[in-house]
């Protein structure tokens, strides 16, 4: 470029390029999440030139496998920043695949960020990776590498998705019933060991950390002391345990006490990406080669590439916001919740101990019905349940009053707290 612009006018151009390429020649060298986030278009550029590193960009290249990352439409290309080749190899979902050497890159640097991530947030591990397939399919992949014997302890919580993770991995269930401590669904860690007890041939167990309430945690640590002194792995469902604290200690305390194999967060509930992700993380690095390993196949860069842009997007301050908002906003709607109590003999405030969610109980209203007509008045979220509905209340003897549960979660704003709670009063009313 020299000689086509003055001197000083071509550096002064150089600086504003540099400026764009230091935190990308930052990131390659330390490897860890930025603490500052990086501008989209910096993102966009950075994955886009990864991504040409692909053998099915090379202009010159005979392509005559059977898998080429051919595609239809450029829209399908761009819609995965050119990662079309995926990750992955049939062996092991985390090992570099020889046609996709920018994807690759890609995918381990994004899980040597979300490693980093976790372990600046004060979580306990060694190591993490993204799996290319939502909470649900990421515990049965932890499940099909770990579990031994023929069935899954799984103290009861009302949710498909890991029931039927149980079922895809190909063992059966020994379901462990909860108990009513006030108004919260408690597991009694004595109901799990007689589980491990009168299981002939227990594969693991599989604990909830997040749960809607009243369903509280499982006691983890006491779970943990139990696994390794039967000597059975510990899979644990924390969907999205990853933006509170709370969830957090529980968690180190489980892993300092006992046995914690892996651990299963999602993507998009934590990172806010779009759904699709899940995130496998452990103290021990083997573990999460053996699970690596059962993967079959290759897989879509797709949810890897969402993690990565959230991640740069964010950096470790912007995370660190979200979770102060997220904070801001629960203690919100505990306020307006309780205000209604005070103002309503038909609402009450459920003492449930849960940093993301609220339970209201509703006396002489169908909790469905209101959390139905809620959604028509455009509330998304709130779940309605009846108490002797033994799925929804995660007790297979029933609860002690109808409810619904609103959330908080990270990324939810001020306005939408105020308007669900204005909504609620209405339908509370009938308007």
């Amino acid at each position: 470029m020299r000689g086509l612009i003055p001197d000083h006018m071509l550096e002064r151009g150089r600086t504003v390029l540099d400026s764009y390429r230091e935190p990308v020649e930052r990131l390659l060298s330390e490897r860890r999440m930025p603490e500052e986030g990086w501008p989209d278009d910096v993102i966009a550029t950075f994955l886009w030139e990864l991504s040409r590193m692909d053998t099915d960009k090379d202009p010159k290249a005979a392509r005559i496998g059977e898998r080429e990352a051919r595609v239809a439409s450029r829209l399908a290309e761009e819609s995965v920043f050119g990662f079309c080749h995926g990750v992955g190899r049939s062996g092991t979902l985390v090992d570099p695949q020889p046609k996709a050497p920018g994807a690759s890159i890609m995918y381990a640097l994004t899980n040597r960020l979300v490693t980093d991530f976790l372990r600046r947030l004060g979580f306990r591990i060694e190591g993490a990776f993204v799996v290319p397939g939502a909470t649900g399919l990421s515990i049965a992949l932890c499940l099909s590498a770990l579990g031994e014997g023929e069935e899954v302890i799984y103290p009861y919580a009302a949710h498909k998705s890991p029931i039927k993770a149980v079922r895809l991995a190909g063992f059966g269930m020994r379901v462990v019933d909860t108990e009513i401590e006030g108004d919260r669904i408690v597991v009694d860690p004595g109901d799990v060991e007689e589980a491990l007890e009168r299981s002939e041939s227990p594969a693991a167990v599989l604990s909830t950390l997040t749960f809607f309430p009243p369903r509280s945690s499982d006691p983890l640590p006491e779970i943990a002391e139990l696994c390794e002194e039967y000597g059975v792995p510990h899979v644990v469902n924390a969907a999205y345990g990853i933006q509170h604290e709370q969830y957090r200690d529980l968690l180190n305390r489980a892993i300092k006490r006992g046995r914690v194999d892996v651990v299963v967060s999602s993507t998009d509930k934590n990172l806010l990406t779009p759904v699709g992700g899940g995130i496998v993380y452990a103290p021990d690095e083997e573990t999460l080669r053996e699970v690596s390993r059962a993967y079959p196949g290759r897989a879509s860069a797709a949810p890897v590439a969402h993690a990565l842009i959230s991640l740069l997007s964010l950096g470790m301050k912007g995370y660190r916001r979200l979770m102060r908002r997220q904070k801001e906003c629960k203690a919100l709607l505990d306020e307006l919740l309780e205000d209604l109590e005070a103002r309503r003999d038909d609402v009450r405030v459920l003492d449930v101990d849960n940093p993301i969610a609220s339970a209201v109980a509703v006396e002489g209203h169908d909790p469905v019905d209101l959390a139905a007509r809620l959604y028509v008045r455009r509330v998304t979220g709130p779940r309605g349940v009846r108490a002797d509905d033994p799925f929804g209340t995660s007790r297979l003897r029933g609860y002690h009053s109808n409810y619904i549960t609103i959330n908080a979660a990270i990324g939810v704003r001020e306005e939408d707290v105020k308007t669900a709670v204005e909504r609620l009063e209405r339908e509370l009313e009938g308007e």
